[in-house]
Order: C-alpha cells, then structure tokens, then sequence
C-alpha cells in the first residue's frame, strides 16, 4: 500500500480537515494533560494510599517514562499498520489505563495502570501528527501542525490547574473518570476517518524498543536517586552503567537490523541530528524551569496557593495563540526561519524569568513572551522533520522527533529537581535556587537556537545558497 498526500482537503470516508483536526487535537489533549495533571493530587494520593512521596512521586515519572519510550514504536506501528488504526488502538489504551488506574488499590497498581495509560498515549502522538501529515496539503501544514502542537503543550501547562480544581471539588479519581468519555467520544468520532499507510514492510523491532526503554528507564532511576545520594553510592551509579551499556547496545543493534526503530543512519544526518539535538536541548530547558514556576511563585513571590496554579495562564494562552500564528507564517515564510525566531524569543524570555522577574506582574509579562517564543516554533519541528523522511515514514519520523522532545523535559524536570535539592539543604537560598535553574533554561535555550542555526546553513549549503570559500 502506498500513502497518498492530496494538495486539497480530503471530503468523504475521511470528514473535512478541520474535522480530522479536531478529532486529533481530542486525543492529543488528552494524553498530554495526563502527563502532569496528577501533580496536585500526589499530597492527597499519599494519605489515600497509605504510602510515601518517594513512591507517588513514580505515577508522574512512569507515565513520562513509557510515553516517550514508546513514541518511536508507536510511529512505525502507525506506519506499517495504518495511522487511524494505532490512534484509535492508543485512545483505546489510554482510555483502559484511565479506568483501570481509578480502581487502584494500592500504590502500587496505580503506578502499573499508569504504564498502560503512557503506552497509549505514546501511540497517539506519533500517529496522530503522521495522519495530519499525510492528510493536510502542503500549503496548510504549518497551521494544522501548529494547532496540534499547542493542544499538546496548552494540556500541560493547564494541567496542574484543572487536576488541582477537580480533586479539591471531586477527589483525585475524577481527573482519571474523565478521560474514559472523552476517550469513547475520541474513537467515535475517528472511525469516520479514511485509513493511510506509510511503510509496507511488517517488521516490527522490537528489541530495539526494549532496549530503548530500558536505556531511558536506567537513566531516569539513577538521576531520580541521584537526587539524594552521591554517584556513588551502590544504588546509584549501576543505573548510569547500565544507561551506558544499553545505549551501545542499542547503537550496535540498529546498526544491523533491516528497519530499526531507531535509524541511526537517519539520526547522523547533519541536519537531522541539528534538528533532534534542539528539540531535546529546548525540552529540557523547558522541563527544567517551566514545571517549577508555581513553586517559584509560592516560595520566591510568596503567591497563594490557588493564584500560583493559575500564573500559567498568560503562557497558555500567548503559546495557544502564537502557535496558531506561527503555523500561518510556517505556511507563508517556511519553517526553519520561523522556528529560529521562535527559538531567539524563548531566549529572551528565560533571560527575563532568571534577571527581571521580581513580582506577579512581571512574571505573567515574561510568561506571556516565553509562551509566545513556544508557540511560533512549535509546528515548525515536526514539519522539519517530516520534511527529512519518506513520506512512507513519516509516523517512524515524528516519533524520534517526539522521544527526544519528551525525555528532554522529563530529564530537565530532574535536573530542576537537583538545585531546589541544594536549596532543601541550605546550601543555597530558594531565590538562589531558582535563579540557576531560570539561568539553566536560558544557556539551553541559547545553545539550541544556535543548532538551528546550524540547520539554516547545512541546508542552504546544500542547496547552493552559500557558495564554499575559494582556496587559493
């Protein structure tokens, strides 16, 4: 079977594109806001549960874990076995997880449910940007792409407002009930769709993936414990050694299978290396600094607990925004230029939160500029790196894409995590604290805007732009 992109809508079996954005949106909201609107509810969880922070605390990192483990997985499967039939399997899973974690019993169950949540939420991303891939035509990717994309970081930069608003009025089990109708709705409305492929192989690489995941789960356990134990310590630095073993062996393996999950070849590639390398430094800036920012303002700006969960809003709402609007421009100006303007004006607004922020005001200012940088950006990486693969991969594309983006941010969010540990022990002041990591997010930032630079040029090199120096 071979995909077919059309320059126009599909009409029909498929529904109209703004129909099949919708109902991608739906899923792709849904299975981002569970990646952190449990965060309010881990207090809570603790009593109910009888058990401690340490081990509430794995409800967040497991679902984080497997959803970006299973990206690249989920974009082959989409791939191979057609993109509407793994979305659906996904919001299917995801919905199951849903139901299955609101009868948890133990502390433990819920974190196994967990799993089966983040494995379907793995598989709607990758298959959900690869349908819209392959149905919107060219000339509106930038905005069905930058729509996608802000529903994705909107539902989890809302998250922790919305969990803390329904577990005070409902308890912590309603922020799981509500995604079982959103996700039946979800598949209703998807059958509608029209089936579209990419690859015709059937191989499947599972070795890979498994080595994938234990590779990314080695180096979160040991960055997890590394938190309150030195390197090492015996509980801490076998995880690194065995991050370390698993990486080669993961490297040597996709070396030599016919279709790895990750293809290394692919990855090596000047440009798509460039790109992979500033999705991740960009997520774990923004998982560095952006998840501690209602904590900066209830520790640093001593805000309420309620005003602190909605300082948030100005960011939301400037990246939903300016993500709808970049995707316009991506269409007009192309993509790599709007997502170095992007870049540069997230650089602006970390140097803003680590240097001017000193009250409410000036926090949703720079807030507001920080969401504004996302947003314009966000579509361009996906379109770039669909832009590098086959058509017949595009699913296998955005999932590498997406595995690098979402472990950036769960390893930034741990990196964040090490310096308020400092400020725990005294070593430092919270103000102090929170100034590194704000100065964190700002170098990694600088550093991935400078790779898209770097893009820029690998790319009008080849294209004849920028005529090599004549040697003498």
């Amino acid at each position: 079977m071979s995909e077919i992109i059309n320059n126009e809508p599909q009409k029909g079996a498929l529904g109209s594109l703004y129909y099949v954005l919708l109902v991608l949106a739906l899923g792709v909201f849904m299975s981002s806001l569970d990646m952190i609107i449990f965060s309010p509810a881990l207090p809570t969880i603790v009593s109910d549960l009888h058990t401690s922070f340490d081990w509430v605390a794995w409800t967040l990192t497991i679902y984080l874990l497997f959803f970006a483990a299973i990206m690249p997985l989920g974009g082959k499967l989409s791939d191979v076995f057609g993109r509407k039939r793994v979305y659906i399997a996904g919001i299917a899973m995801f919905t199951l997880g849903s139901f299955l974690s609101s009868l948890s019993w133990d502390i433990y169950s819920l974190i196994a449910f967990r799993g089966v949540q983040a494995i379907g939420g793995g598989l709607i991303l990758p298959s959900a940007l690869s349908a819209m891939g392959s149905v919107a035509p060219k000339n509106q990717q930038g905005k069905t792409m930058g729509a996608l994309m802000a529903m994705s970081a909107v539902a989890m930069v809302i998250g922790p407002s919305i969990g803390g608003y329904i577990i005070a009025h409902f308890g912590w089990r309603a922020v799981l009930y509500i995604n079982i109708p959103i996700g039946i709705l979800a598949i209703i409305l998807a059958l509608r769709f029209k089936e579209s492929y990419g690859e015709t192989s059937h191989h499947i690489d599972v070795v890979g993936s498994l080595l994938l995941t234990g590779g990314l789960a080695s180096v979160l356990l040991g960055m997890v414990r590394l938190e309150s134990l030195p390197l090492t310590d015996l509980t801490v630095f076998p995880f690194f050694i065995a991050a370390l073993l698993l990486g080669v062996l993961l490297v040597i393996y996709e070396k030599r299978v016919p279709e790895p999950i990750l293809d290394m070849a692919t990855i090596a590639r000047g440009n798509v290396f460039s790109l992979n390398l500033a999705a991740l430094l960009s997520s774990v800036s923004l998982g560095c600094a952006m998840m501690y920012v209602p904590s900066f303002a209830q520790i640093v700006l001593h805000m309420n607990v309620e005003d602190s969960s909605n300082i948030l809003t100005p960011l939301s709402v400037s990246l939903f925004f300016a993500a709808i609007i970049g995707g316009m421009l991506i269409d007009k100006f192309g993509s790599k230029p709007i997502l170095l303007v992007g870049m540069m004006i997230t650089v602006v607004g970390f140097f803003g939160m680590a240097q001017y922020v000193n009250d409410s005001l000036s926090l949703g200012i720079v807030l507001a500029i920080l969401g504004l940088g996302m947003g314009v950006g966000m579509g361009a990486f996906q379109i770039i790196m669909m832009s590098f693969m086959p058509v017949s991969e595009l699913g296998t594309g955005t999932g590498i894409l997406n595995t690098f983006r979402n472990s950036g941010t769960t390893v930034g969010s741990i990196i964040g995590g090490f310096f308020l540990a400092d400020a725990t022990s005294k070593v430092v002041t919270y103000s102090q604290a929170f100034g590194n990591i704000f100065w964190i997010g700002t170098v990694l930032s600088i550093l991935a805007a400078i790779m898209v630079v770097y893009l820029i040029v690998i790319d009008r090199k080849k294209a004849g732009i920028i005529a090599p120096v004549p040697t003498q």
